[in-house]
């Protein structure tokens, strides 16, 4: 065991190493050259800890150099260049004691011109960064700054306090700030991983009068993200989500009831989505001119994630049109690989803030399809969709994160290998796009994992004739192999690298991806087919995928998921027993109905059953609910469970509870199963580099132990 943890650490230490880009900003280009400027994170084990860095590169379009070297720069919280790249603004966090200080930096001409302490100046609380809320924008004559903070909220004192004499001798203190008796008013935030997020505002930083303003007229019902200066500077648009009677988690769920609204800087504030109460929107952008607004657009509410419309609205008129519906297609335009491709639809994946070609009619983006991440150019007028063939259709995956000059810079990755830059040239002939013919070049380093050519990824059509697994693992080698079922359920398992994954491979397992019924990047119905059997279609999905093939079955197996994926290898080990050597859940579903009673998202379960949220308040009186959800939860068949059970909980997770791993792991040491759990002071992904390391060696270590000589035998 120590020669096989030695080779289980090492093979951690070298797949935790590579960077993973989080964002790319073309700041010149031209029909010869770009210069991008990029933002990375990287796992730095001996700190246990996630950097970030920064670094630019020169790219004549065949070879790229290196401009500046990466600049640690894990103290900045959100950047942004203005439109000419004069101005560069900066977010920094930096410790004061036992706080936290923020500082709005903006930088010019190789200096710090502008630096506000924002807490010293007390205008609002912190700034967000995360992915529902996050904006930073200048406005198009780069003198003001918006971005979304937490709202002030007035200090409170007991209602009786003693105080010095001198304070309590002066007269005509002005306390109105100070209120008596609030310390312990609870205000709900947004949920998992957006503790503290309760009441964001819209703030404006204007750098000509050093004036920092947060925008009034805002319902309180209205909780603004995702802001964007209207085209003439006057004013913002943004999302909302809407609070009715509570606020349900956000992070993982495209579902939550939100508008496009805007407000100009004077307080008019309009409702620009139609049917405000019933859908949800997401990712407002203003073409090139400012003539016309998209966004993505679905029903709120039902399955936390699906497909979505693309919308536009005339800005000059507020006309709302449908450029991309629901429907699946069929698309011609894919000579370069001589087939016809289905396009499934858009899924939540976000709107880069410069999407647009220079026709200012064209829009790129990128969004799951299968078993990958394509990327399209959507033409809003005629409302032909085209893909790109940076890549092989339904192999790998590519994003774009900018796009300036009929270039992009795209992201390219796949589970064997890890990410990297891509500048891709747009090709016009006779005032037409041509895109089936587009340059590709790399700008940034090309990693390769250790012996991969050893190791192959494999997309099958295995269920409905869909493009629904991905077997990637050794070739030639019939080694154990792990199911290892996304969460969601209304997610993917994409051909993107994980680290996760390649860690595993690397020792010698294998694993199998299975897009059951109810995944996204397979169309709406697909989606929805789900709602109201849980613990039904998808486990049969994945078992009926594995029995499929005899060289995935004949196998050694062992189970691997979290969240709902955790769900569903407790269901898995209760329902086939006799199947499965061991199973790791990290977080998993094991009881919905305490679930119901202490998750963020409580719509989830009831929705996952087939009812309608929105009419449910308790199941104190709803029987029917009741045993719906007892019957599908893994629990109730906990006494057939024979695999041993390794539970991977997050002391801090609010979406689904520790509580339900625990109650499940004593029913496994009732019934005489082997089972262990690892706490981690986390929330629900485990993604803190502690959590993350010692979950996953010990993850390994516990299906070695268990699949005890089969192991050895098959990896030598």
């Amino acid at each position: 065991m120590i020669f096989q943890l030695d080779k289980v650490v090492a093979a951690y230490r070298v797949t935790a190493q590579y960077p993973e880009v989080i964002s790319a900003t073309i700041i010149n280009c031209s029909k010869d050259s770009v210069s991008v400027h990029s933002v990375w994170m990287q796992k730095v084990l001996e700190r246990q800890a996630v950097i970030k860095f920064r670094q630019t590169v020169f790219s004549d379009y065949k070879t790229y150099t290196l401009t500046s070297p990466p600049t640690d720069i894990t103290n900045e919280l959100i950047s942004v260049h203005s439109k000419s790249s004069k101005y560069f603004c900066v977010v920094r966090e930096i410790e004061s004691g036992k706080d936290i200080k923020q500082y709005l930096e903006v930088w010019a001409d190789c200096s710090l011109v502008k630096n506000y302490d924002l807490s010293a100046l007390d205008v609002h609380g912190k700034i967000y960064a995360d992915a529902e809320f996050l904006t930073l924008e200048w406005s198009p004559d780069e003198t003001k700054i918006v971005y979304i903070a937490e709202k002030k909220v007035p200090k409170s004192e007991p209602f009786y306090k003693q105080k010095p004499k001198a304070s309590a001798d002066k007269d005509g203190v002005d306390n109105s700030d100070t209120v008596l008796g609030k310390e312990y008013d609870w205000s709900q935030d947004w949920g998992e991983q957006l503790v503290g997020k309760i009441t964001p505002v819209l703030v404006v930083c204007d750098i000509k009068t050093d004036t920092i303003d947060v925008l009034s007229n805002i319902p309180n019902d209205v909780n603004p993200a995702t802001a964007t200066w209207t085209p003439d500077g006057k004013g913002v648009v943004a999302i909302g989500h809407t609070i009715a009677s509570r606020k349900l988690g956000l992070i993982y769920c495209a579902n939550s009831p939100s508008i496009v609204f805007s407000l100009t800087l004077d307080g008019q504030y309009d409702v620009l989505s139609s049917n405000p109460e019933q859908l949800c929107v997401r990712y407002p952008r203003f073409n090139l001119n400012g003539t016309k607004l998209v966004w993505l657009e679905r029903l709120a509410g039902g399955p936390h994630s699906s497909c979505f419309k693309l919308i536009s609205c005339n800005w000059s008129t507020k006309e709302i049109s449908t450029i991309v519906d629901f429907d699946n297609q069929i698309l011609h335009n894919t000579s370069d690989y001589n087939e016809e491709l289905p396009f499934y639809g858009l899924y939540d994946l976000a709107i880069s803030r410069n999407c647009w070609l220079n026709d200012d009619k064209t829009l790129v983006l990128s969004t799951p399809q299968g078993g990958s991440i394509h990327t399209f150019a959507i033409d809003t007028e005629s409302k032909d969709i085209h893909y790109l063939p940076i890549t092989k259709p339904f192999h790998e995956s590519v994003s774009v994160l900018d796009v300036c000059n009929d270039v992009l810079v795209c992201y390219k990755s796949s589970l064997n290998k890890p990410g990297q830059l891509f500048a891709i040239k747009i090709l016009s002939t006779f005032e037409a796009y041509d895109f089936t013919n587009i340059s590709i070049n790399e700008i940034s380093p090309s990693h390769c994992l250790p012996n991969s050519d050893n190791f192959v990824v494999e997309h099958g059509y295995t269920l409905y004739d869909k493009p629904t697994t991905i077997f990637y693992g050794p070739k030639n080698n019939d080694g154990p192999l792990i199911i290892w079922p996304h969460g969601g359920p209304h997610l993917s398992s994409l051909d993107f690298f994980r680290a996760d994954i390649a860690f595993f491979v690397q020792i010698g397992f294998a694993v199998l991806f299975i897009n059951y019924r109810g995944s996204t990047g397979l169309g709406k119905d697909y989606v929805e087919s789900l709602i109201g059997k849980i613990g039904d279609f998808d486990v049969k999905d994945v078992y009926n995928a594995l029995q499929s093939n005899s060289l995935w079955s004949n196998r050694k197996l062992v189970l691997f998921g979290g969240s709902h994926g955790g769900f569903l290898v407790t269901h898995l080990s209760g329902q086939y027993p006799a199947m499965f050597k061991a199973v790791c859940a990290l977080n998993p579903v094991t009881d919905l109905i305490t679930m119901f009673g202490s998750t963020d998202i409580p719509d989830w379960t009831i929705t996952e059953a087939g009812y309608n949220f929105s009419e449910v308040d308790n199941l104190v009186n709803s029987k029917d609910i009741l045993m719906k959800l007892a019957d599908c939860s893994p629990c109730k068949n906990v006494h057939k469970v024979q695999a041993p059970t390794l539970l991977l909980l997050g002391k801090k997770d609010l979406r689904v509870l520790p509580c339900l791993g625990l109650a499940y792991y004593h029913l496994l040491k009732k019934h005489g199963v082997p089972a262990r759990v690892l706490m981690y002071n986390d929330c629900h992904p485990l993604s803190t580099v502690a959590a993350d390391m010692d979950s996953l060696i010990n993850a390994a270590l516990w299906f070695i132990k268990y699949l005890n000589n089969d192991f050895e035998k098959s990896i030598n």
